[in-house]
């Protein structure tokens, strides 16, 4: 049996950028790496909850697919409707199962909030005005997950960046909505425009370390340059992929774009812990961009 068929079906690249969002959550309420018996079943969870919403996407778009997409795994044959509806629901459950782990009722309460998000996404939301936000609230609660233990879930830094991110993923969400279409710009520019926004969130937190819990002495300087640096290269790429689209908009362009938000997620999470906590828990975070990105080269990721 090829697994890359159910690989691709849960499209395994992103599900990594799905950890890096929980872990950074831990870091920026946290600040260590310690207690992973506490951040590891999150981590574990954040995982197994996006991995179900991609395999019941596909599920509920399959009559679409076999138009616009017949070479996915569903639409193709290669994996049953019935094994990605069984295997997507089993994950689902499993998330708050795995959140339950870490020992804390206020993380299975927001795993149970995001799966919820989830089901509610693929059940119809996701073909309503309100799709692309409902998605950017399903990636807010994941990182939203990895702060669940803290006082106030991270306070005013950590809302700030949950929103941040909510609003990226709903610009991305945006222009995937024509990534298969020739010649349409409209949800180009308005998700460009969303994810400029979000980068202004990101900064503002990550120039305002002191929003987030004192875990410690202060070790940051009055300017975090790593972080900013990382966040401005970011907003540079997604960018210039954006530009690309906009010239030339057709769905290699389109999908392009798509892609190098997605995978400029961990990115995101990287510059703000590295703006909050220092380069060195940063790199944590960083490291699940390298699966994300070889697992890319073989497995589409939009």
């Amino acid at each position: 049996m090829a697994i890359k068929p159910y690989l691709q079906l849960i499209r395994l690249p992103n599900v990594f950028t799905a950890a890096a969002d929980s872990l950074a959550g831990w870091l920026l309420v946290r600040g260590s790496l310690d207690a992973p018996e506490r951040w590891l079943p999150l981590v574990g969870a954040s995982m197994a909850i996006y991995a179900a919403g991609i395999a019941l996407n596909d599920v509920f778009d399959y009559e679409i697919d076999l138009k616009e997409r017949p070479g996915r795994p569903l639409p193709s044959g290669l994996v049953s409707r019935r094994f990605a509806a069984w295997g997507g629901g089993s994950l689902l459950l499993l998330g708050p199962l795995l959140a339950a782990l870490s020992g804390s009722i206020a993380s299975v309460g927001i795993a149970l909030a995001l799966a919820a998000c989830v089901l509610a996404y693929n059940l119809g939301l996701k073909r309503t005005w309100f799709g692309p936000e409902v998605m950017g609230s399903c990636r807010a609660l994941n990182l939203v997950l990895g702060m669940s233990q803290a006082v106030d879930f991270g306070g005013p830094g950590g809302w700030i960046v949950g929103v941040s991110l909510g609003v990226f993923v709903t610009g991305v969400t945006w222009i995937s909505r024509s990534e298969t279409e020739v010649g349409r710009t409209r949800g180009l520019y308005l998700g460009l425009t969303l994810e400029n926004l979000a980068f202004l969130g990101l900064l503002t937190a990550a120039l305002q370390p002191r929003l987030f819990p004192a875990v410690a002495a202060d070790p940051r300087a009055v300017l975090p340059l790593e972080g900013m640096l990382v966040l401005l290269l970011v907003a540079w790429v997604v960018n210039l992929a954006g530009t690309r689209a906009l010239q030339n908009p057709i769905p290699s362009t389109l999908q392009k774009a798509v892609k190098t938000g997605v995978l400029s997620l961990v990115w995101l999470n990287v510059g703000v812990v590295a703006a909050v906590r220092g380069p060195t828990l940063a790199a944590s975070v960083a490291i699940l961009w390298i699966p994300a990105f070889l697992l890319g080269r073989w497995l589409y990721s939009t």
